[in-house]
């Protein structure tokens, strides 16, 4: 039977901080599947799935990329904040206010970006000719393929009204340092948070092992932790489903790869 060889992103979960390694290469008869999409509102995440010969999980990986909403933040000097330059946004949420490019470029693509609602409530949408929100459109799992392609490749950017790439510094904590999560060391904080990003996603691959990933959203019920039907994990993240359906696009692409 013909194998299939897949390297994997593992977050590994130490003293309460997500880190990332490369497994050894392992072999795999059977099926692998990898699935994009919209995860948790602002991200684009990935899924990696391998099955054995009974349809069963045997491996689960997941990844996110940062979309403009955290990459665009930007970094303005006291007099770029009291006269706001024409290609600069000042967006002021409930956490305070953020200042982002109002251009980034997609795989050549230009998004402009607008602001809405009031002040202590706004939100920044970037959208581009044919394209009314790119967190709408990455939804799509081809367009969120090809923007984790496009960050893979450089090209996706903060950029110029011209299209060519910005000099303005990233501002977002975790953005500036990797484009992804599990790279970057996002929500690591151990005292709040004591699984972290890297242990919430390690929870739900574990999890996800030995099943056939059958579950619809009724089974995903949330007390303390998260359960799936009668399995209870000790996952504990907002938008649990998300991440489950996600695993479940990537799980029917390695049975339909299955040889």
């Amino acid at each position: 039977m013909k194998k299939l060889i897949a390297i994997f992103f593992v977050a590994l979960l130490a003293f309460g901080l997500a880190a990332c390694t490369e497994d050894p290469e392992p072999s795999y008869s059977y099926g692998y599947g990898v699935s994009y999409g919209l995860v948790h509102g602002h991200y684009v995440g990935v899924a990696k799935v391998v099955v054995d010969k009974d349809d069963k999980v045997v491996n689960v990986q997941f990844e996110e990329y940062y979309l403009p909403y955290n990459f665009a933040q930007i970094v303005l000097t006291e007099e770029q904040i009291t006269t706001l330059p024409a290609d600069a946004l000042a967006v002021v949420g409930s956490r305070g206010t953020n200042y982002y490019s109002k251009y980034v470029s997609i795989n050549g693509t230009l998004f402009t970006g607008t602001v809405s609602g009031e002040s202590g409530a706004q939100s920044i949408k970037f959208a581009a000719s044919g394209i009314a929100d790119i967190e709408v459109w990455v939804e799509t799992e081809a367009n969120a393929k090809a923007y984790v392609e496009g960050v893979e490749a450089g090209t996706v950017f903060i950029a110029n009204a011209n299209g060519t790439e910005s000099s303005y510094a990233k501002a977002n904590t975790n953005a500036k340092i990797a484009w992804t999560k599990s790279a970057s060391g996002y929500w690591t904080n151990p005292a709040s948070y004591p699984l972290g990003w890297g242990g919430n996603m390690q929870a739900i691959a574990e999890a996800l092992v030995g099943t056939t990933m059958d579950a619809e959203e009724a089974d995903l019920v949330k007390t303390t932790t998260w359960s799936i039907g009668d399995i209870t994990t000790s996952a504990t993240l907002s938008d649990f489903a998300d991440y489950y359906f996600l695993a479940q696009v990537a799980y029917n692409n390695a049975l339909a790869g299955k040889e």
